[in-house]
């Protein structure tokens, strides 16, 4: 058992499984994680099958990863636990003037004879020392004083609680990356969607979108209702950096958009009997105009562009040149077919009609408001937060109070045996107790 507690608190070991971790973190970096093996197969197609092997699509989830870290985090907890007994150890040695060679200032010992007002009365010594802020615990042995004086007492545990932050930090990634949630949500106005995994649902109940004066999108809100059990349970506004919690999950305002899909037109229909009627029509319906006449809307597109094919494509989501494809017939027979323009309604390039009579014109057009939510759950995120707490407060705790002992034993001659312990400058310390012992001499 103790080869293996040796091993698993060796620092060879830390550093071999930081080189690895360091090594499989540039490989997630590199690799687009949370993808489906069809887009390695077709951007890293000699590689997929062998990401897909070893996890590597979603690797900070995968076995090999997680067993890296577990025993990095063992390593910290054996490292931790090692050094937390010989501290202990020191502390509740409390006059004891042999201690492990590995923890003293061996070559650094300090011997001197006291002057007469000292030996006489060596209470100086310690009122000095507590001026100092040092901790001090005295006891007589055979003639001869102990004193023991310590500072900085939490600087000494820093180490460890820097040790004891990364363990909670690690734990609190690994349940980070074996129980988050996240879902992306898509809501129409006035339609409710299904939470996955979960009993309840979201209702997005009115969605708003703030404008600065220049025209540029300044805020987007969303009004939601949950449904639960077939009752509102909550009511709340999500807007971008205002996430709303409800149980477990917290939801963010991430976009929104417009249904193009379900879009509804307003055309303006003329013919020799009708000078000018308005019509309004999804995609895909028809409706009568005259006796023998009927309008059909046949698709509609935001951003209207052509490609190399000569295929019609939306360029963007973004209603930039909103286009709707129109079609009339007569007893069955077409007399009216092509594009209409909102920008550009004289424009009749992809008119074809047998009828010179027939104008049509787009002039209106809207389509209901999407938001896009994501829910989001990570049960790890706190102990993460408690985690970089304590390992901050552990790294104060190293470098401005750093743990200083003196161990000093007066015999009755005035003969005075000093020996100094500090975890780091140790010259300076030296040199701070020969200053203070010339300031006691010369008084």
């Amino acid at each position: 058992m103790s080869g293996v507690f040796r091993f698993l608190s060796s620092v060879r070991l830390a550093v071999v499984l930081l080189i690895l971790i360091i090594l499989l973190s540039i490989i997630g970096t590199l690799i687009p994680q949370g993808q489906e093996l069809s887009f390695y197969q077709n951007y890293l197609p000699r590689v997929a099958n062998l990401i897909a092997f070893l996890g590597f699509n979603h690797l900070y989830r995968s076995p090999l990863f997680l067993s890296l870290v577990f025993l990095f985090l063992l390593n910290l907890l054996f490292c931790s636990v090692k050094q937390l007994g010989a501290k202990s150890k020191r502390l509740k040695s409390k006059y004891g003037l042999a201690f492990d060679s590995s923890c003293e200032l061996e070559s650094e010992k300090i011997r001197l004879k006291l002057p007469k007002h000292l030996k006489a009365d060596p209470n100086l010594l310690i009122f000095t020392l507590q001026k100092k802020k040092y901790q001090i615990k005295t006891a007589t042995e055979n003639d001869r004083k102990i004193i023991l004086a310590r500072r900085g007492i939490p600087g000494l545990f820093g180490p460890e609680i820097v040790h004891l932050g990364l363990m909670i930090i690690i734990i609190g990634g690994l349940v980070s990356a074996l129980l988050s949630y996240r879902t992306s949500i898509t809501i129409i106005e006035g339609e409710t969607a299904k939470i996955p995994g979960k009993n309840f649902s979201l209702r997005l109940d009115k969605f708003t979108t703030e404008y600065y004066p220049n025209g540029s999108v300044k805020d987007w809100k969303s009004s939601v209702s949950v449904i639960e059990d077939n009752q509102v349970r909550a009511s709340a506004l999500i807007e971008v950096n205002h996430p709303f919690k409800y149980g477990s999950l917290s939801f963010y305002q991430m976009s929104y958009g417009q249904d193009w899909e379900k879009a509804a037109v307003e055309l303006e229909v003329k013919t020799k009997e009708t000078p000018g009627r308005r019509i309004t029509l999804k995609a895909g319906e028809m409706t009568k105009i005259d006796q023998g006449l009927t309008i059909r809307v046949l698709s509609f597109v935001p951003d209207f562009q052509i490609d190399s094919a000569g295929q019609v494509f939306s360029r963007s989501p973004d209603p930039n040149n909103p286009a709707a494809l129109v079609e009339i017939q007569s007893e069955g027979q077409p007399v009216f077919s092509g594009w209409v323009f909102y920008l550009y309604p004289d424009f009749t390039r992809f008119h074809r009609k047998t009828r010179p009579d027939l104008e049509v014109t787009l002039k209106k057009f809207e389509a209901p408001v999407f938001s896009v939510l994501e829910a989001s759950s990570d049960p790890g995120s706190k102990l993460v937060w408690i985690g970089s707490a304590l390992l901050m407060l552990g790294l104060l705790f190293s470098f401005y109070l750093p743990y200083k002992e003196l161990r000093i034993l007066v015999d009755s001659s005035g003969q005075v045996k000093i020996l100094p312990y500090a975890r780091k400058n140790r010259d300076g310390f030296l040199r701070e107790i020969e200053q203070l012992l010339e300031d006691l001499i010369e008084k």
